[in-house]
């Protein structure tokens, strides 16, 4: 699993990361609030229903959503404007 950014947005941490399983490769944001002690809690998994065949497609999807994350709703799902 490679993660490929790790942003702070709306008090909380946003990371992407790439899942490769049996030579198919998946995109999945994770997010996490941020604590006033500074500690993280709350993870949310908001997996990507796409699937990609090489892992440089993978990478480059993953680069898009992080460079579209505009917010976080307090579900800490995050809200992507449209690339």
């Amino acid at each position: 699993m490679e993660r490929i950014a790790d942003i702070s947005i709306d008090g909380y941490r946003v990371q992407c990361q790439i899942l490769a399983r049996d030579g198919d490769y998946r995109v999945r944001v994770t997010t996490r609030r941020k604590r006033t002690s500074g500690s993280l809690e709350d993870v949310v998994h908001v997996p990507s229903p796409l699937i990609f065949e090489s892992e440089e497609e993978a990478e480059r999807h993953a680069r898009n959503l992080m460079l579209s994350v505009r917010g976080i709703r307090a579900s800490g799902k995050p809200v992507y404007t449209i690339l």
